[in-house]
């Protein structure tokens, strides 16, 4: 038995070594004579595999770069695990961002500015929505490239259960006072078996607002003042919370918990719902609907003949920190380049950042929704959010909790809407 735990103590500290060494070789990015780059995404089935391909050519042009994909959550836990490797001093050398919280590393100078690269190089940054790439500057440095732009406009709806219904399909320029009224002859049926005219993915409040000419603060880019508390805000999530109370043609929170929780998106999947108001990434998972046709509309404009709804997008960044600035513009300009934004317009996850892209047959294709040629108009009403770190938690702390009893039906919106912005005016944009 001694030998045995002797070999065995061999093999855990040849095991032990090894692991030691490897970690080493990551930590100094050399990996057989190779750069070795880390990048850190999060992203659904089909954008991990748009992202490996596009890493695994990149790999075949670049022999001498090697790239370890490192997939985190998404969402606040993206955010918590990035801040957090910052921290310790081991951060990737190649970030994914999002519109709404690439603020948070901008604000800790973390990112590297790109502007002498895209100079030195001349890259066609020209060629990208200006907003996406306005929102991803800070004080005149461009800190991240644009991958695709998200207007959060798309009101997904089921043909047929129009067809049955007897009602007309929704156009481009349909009002909210058109979305109700096909909402209330599309809404059928009590408790486990009825269907809702409308849902949203989320509590998307803000196209009501921003539609309706609200604002969520004066100044997206140098925010010193919240305006959520305006005539015309209260008005639109007066509006919202009367579609689930009043008309009863959109669920409520307690209607999807009955349901199972399954989320709106299933609903409009099983049939439970004529229409669905979300952003285009959801096409995708929708074309595997088989038991119904359908296709998509841009939001409505409200009864001031106004649009608005929120816009998001994606990108990539350097952290300041890489050791490997050169070859990190290298894959950044690679997976942000035309060759990844036509993969990725081909799966209809997203639109790409780059205009002619966007505008071709890559993109405006024959695939549901065939009607997605209202999304390069839709950009121009877009509004992003503010651009300030503490935004998040700005709703968190004090605009989610008024918002809460909006929806759950216990208070209407100018009896707690007004306090919340007034807390967050003093607390967050004191003068």
């Amino acid at each position: 038995m001694g030998k045995i735990a002797k070999a065995i103590s061999l093999i855990v500290l040849f095991l032990t070594l090894t692991v030691i060494i490897f970690t080493g070789c990551k930590d100094t990015k050399i990996f057989k004579g190779k750069t070795v780059l880390r990048a850190a995404y999060w992203g659904d089935i089909k954008e991990v595999e748009i992202i490996t391909n596009s890493v695994k050519r990149f790999k075949q042009k670049n022999p001498n770069i090697e790239v370890q994909l490192e997939k985190l959550p998404a969402g606040d836990a993206y955010i918590e695990k990035m801040l957090t490797q910052i921290a310790g001093g081991n951060p990737p050398d190649v970030m994914f961002v999002n519109a709404e919280r690439f603020i948070v590393f901008a604000e800790k100078g973390v990112l590297l500015p790109l502007n002498e690269y895209i100079k030195k190089e001349n890259f066609p940054i020209n060629k990208f929505y200006k907003k996406i790439v306005e929102k991803f500057t800070v004080k005149g440095n461009i800190y991240a490239l644009p991958r695709d732009i998200a207007p959060i406009c798309v009101v997904y709806y089921n043909k047929d259960l129009f067809d049955k219904a007897g009602v007309k399909y929704p156009t481009n320029d349909w009002t909210w006072t058109d979305l109700l009224n096909k909402a209330k002859k599309l809404t059928k049926g009590e408790g486990a078996t009825k269907v809702f005219g409308f849902a949203d993915d989320w509590p998307i409040w803000d196209a009501w607002v921003l539609s309706n000419g609200g604002k969520y603060v004066d100044d997206i880019k140098n925010p010193k003042k919240c305006l959520l508390d305006s005539k015309e805000a209260l008005e639109a999530l007066k509006f919202r919370q009367d579609l689930i109370y009043k008309h009863k043609v959109m669920p409520s929170p307690s209607n999807m918990s009955a349901m199972g929780g399954v989320g709106a998106s299933d609903l409009f999947v099983s049939g439970k719902v004529a229409m669905f108001h979300s952003g285009i990434w959801k096409s995708p998972f929708f074309r595997e609907i088989k038991n119904f046709k359908w296709d998509a509309v841009m939001f409505p404009k409200s009864p001031k003949g106004k649009r608005g709804f929120p816009l998001s997008g994606a990108g990539y960044a350097v952290l300041k920190t890489t050791k490997h600035p050169d070859a990190a513009w290298k894959l950044v300009t690679y997976l942000a380049g035309e060759e990844g934004q036509i993969e990725l317009a081909q799966t209809g996850l997203a639109q790409p950042a780059i205009i002619e892209i966007a505008k071709s047959k890559n993109f405006i294709d024959d695939n549901p929704p065939k009607s997605k040629a209202f999304l390069l108009e839709a950009v121009d009403y877009g509004t992003f959010q503010p651009d300030t770190s503490a935004w998040t938690e700005i709703l968190n702390r004090h605009f989610w909790p008024a918002m809460d009893k909006v929806w759950n039906g216990t208070s209407k919106p100018e009896t707690v809407i007004p306090d919340a912005v007034k807390k967050i005016n003093q607390e967050f944009f004191k003068k």
